[in-house]
């Protein structure tokens, strides 16, 4: 899990901050998330962008801070999926409307407890 976990910082001259910090001021005001995003180090925000996508109620905001992020810290963070991501994060709406409209992603119809033989 991400509490308490510190993030290891390559420059000297930026100071170490959580991912449950992070986390809590991302989701507080998701509409300054992208902005907080990228004033952290950039290996950080692509290990949140790694975060936020694997879930599909953040995947938005995932490739909106992977938009941010070079090919090789998404490689590094991503691992062989970082390739993918860097091409969808280059075009994020286009990809949210693929992703809804994949055959994966479609409402399954409600169950009811109607009767369907007439008597």
């Amino acid at each position: 899990m991400l509490a308490n976990k510190k993030m290891v910082v390559e420059t000297n001259d930026t100071p170490e901050v959580s991912e449950q910090d992070v986390l809590q001021q991302i989701l507080a005001g998701p509409s300054d998330a992208v902005a907080i995003g990228e004033a952290l180090p950039e290996m950080q925000r692509a290990r949140i962008a790694q975060f936020c996508y694997n879930r599909v109620h953040m995947r938005e905001l995932g490739l909106r801070l992977a938009a941010s992020c070079s090919l090789m810290s998404l490689k590094a963070a991503f691992g062989r999926g970082g390739e993918v991501v860097f091409k969808q994060s280059r075009d994020v709406e286009q990809t949210l409307g693929e992703l809804k409209n994949s055959p994966g992603s479609q409402t399954p119809k409600p169950i009811t407890l109607k009767k369907t033989i007439a008597g």
